[in-house]
């Protein structure tokens, strides 16, 4: 598991309101202030800890990671470094940037999972085919850059949360036999199914919000994810939780949104959250008794690993 994850870019370009949004801290967003140095936030999940590394993205903080790079980017498995997108003027400066920290990942970190974060991408853009244009090409230069690492690429917006908990999820589970089994899993019973055109979404969550697997449709409106999202959190706060049954709907004026909880090992509980609008689904019933089959399955595969 990894115990120390660098985030790193530029100033201004939303490193810290990522984490923030991750941590669900939507408070704090609008009073965020630039980081001097490097600030460090705790994660846990399913009982380990784990260090997100907020590196500061003024130019004298970069001149310094990169004097000790050995020091900053040494042995990682994991890296983020985030654009942003909306700023056309400063992409020529991330891309010098991305090129110094890629050389010194490729001398310190060449086996380091980079995730690219093309960030600010906000809910409704995705109809802007002029700016889709210059993400696809900008987001290839950065990407033709990053070779030969392990590179992933993301588009964010802290006004969809849930494209954040998208990004971050993976490389806070690290290599993990638990969540190839459930996405694979999820990916079965949309193709089985034929839910693909369907169903909206079918995630897999820890109980604090951490993706373990998860089907979004190809087409699905980013506007209705994002009002989703913060009927999610709500819902999946911990006394909300207590509070509820195995099955439980949460209210939403944009899609059904249905969830199970699936028990794991011990205390360990994970849930399966669907989410689909009735009259695009053939027959309602027969979907939400083929996903108490899924939970059923999970909850065998869980006990197995």
């Amino acid at each position: 598991m990894v115990d120390k994850i660098p985030i790193v870019g530029i100033d201004n370009s939303g490193k810290t309101s990522l984490i923030r949004t991750f941590q669900r801290e939507f408070g704090e967003l609008a009073t965020l202030k630039p980081t001097k140095g490097i600030e460090r936030t705790q994660v846990t999940f399913l009982d380990t800890d784990l260090i997100l590394w907020d590196y500061g993205g003024q130019t004298r903080f970069r001149e310094k990671y990169l004097r000790l790079a050995d020091m900053h980017f040494g042995d990682l498995e994991e890296m983020f470094f985030v654009v942003d997108i909306q700023d056309q003027a400063s992409y020529q400066e991330s891309l010098e940037y991305f090129q110094m920290i890629r050389d010194a990942l490729v001398e310190y970190s060449p086996e380091v999972h980079l995730n690219l974060v093309m960030h600010k991408f906000d809910p409704g853009m995705e109809h802007d085919s002029n700016l889709k244009g210059m993400l696809s090409t900008v987001g290839q230069k950065f990407m033709k850059m990053a070779e030969p690492l392990q590179t992933v690429m993301f588009e964010t917006s802290i006004f969809n949360p849930l494209s954040v908990i998208h990004a971050f999820s993976k490389a806070i589970i690290g290599n993990s036999e638990l969540a190839d089994t459930i996405t694979e899993a999820l990916r079965d019973f949309v193709k089985i199914n034929k839910y693909h055109d369907q169903v909206d979404l079918v995630l897999c969550y820890s109980d604090n919000l951490v993706e373990i697997g998860s089907f979004i449709k190809a087409d699905v409106d980013q506007t209705t994810l994002k009002d989703a999202a913060f009927d999610i959190f709500a819902a999946f706060e911990p006394k909300m939780l207590s509070l509820q049954s195995g099955e439980f709907e949460i209210e939403n004026q944009h899609m059904e949104l249905l969830v199970h909880r699936v028990k794991g090992k011990e205390t360990t509980n994970f849930y399966i959250l669907i989410g689909y609008h009735p009259h695009m689904v053939h027959n309602v019933l027969e979907l939400k008794d083929k996903v108490k089959i899924l939970r059923t399955q999970l909850e065998k595969l869980i006990q197995m690993m």
